[in-house]
């Protein structure tokens, strides 16, 4: 069930209502803590202790992404569940060569093709170090 929750994603369509889904519960879960609870008014009222600001709202902010996460693999869950047709495999060997294809071309165009003839750069970089060797052995003999 793991590999099944791993290497698939929802169709695009569905994958829309997870994100709106999930944002919706996140913005339920803010207004819940800021305004349900009074947090706000706590901050902004200076009643707020330093335990409130320094655990309370860094903590209120994590669990915001938290809840996030939660409900979209709950909602994910359910969808391999319940329609199965509106899931797409992946195949993560496909994407792992993707991705190192990707990051070659990136690593061609950023060094230039001749970077990858090691053996040609070799040759060069020990040809300048012999020049530069002569050069400075050339001008100590004057």
């Amino acid at each position: 069930m793991l590999c099944l929750f791993r290497n698939t994603k929802l169709h695009p369509t569905l994958n829309l209502l997870a994100i709106i889904v999930s944002l919706a519960s996140v913005i339920g879960w803010l207004y819940f803590t800021f305004i349900h609870k009074n947090l706000m008014q706590m901050l902004f009222e200076g009643q707020a202790l330093i335990v409130d600001l320094v655990f309370g709202l860094p903590l209120v902010l994590a669990l915001a992404i938290v809840v996030y996460a939660t409900v979209f693999w709950t909602f994910k869950l359910i969808i391999i569940l319940l329609l199965p047709q509106f899931v797409v495999h992946i195949d993560p060997e496909e994407t792992q060569q993707a991705s190192k294809q990707d990051d070659l071309s990136e690593l061609e165009e950023q060094h230039g093709k001749d970077y990858w003839n090691v053996e040609q750069n070799s040759d060069n970089s020990e040809k300048k170090q012999v020049t530069t060797e002569d050069k400075s052995s050339s001008s100590k003999e004057f």
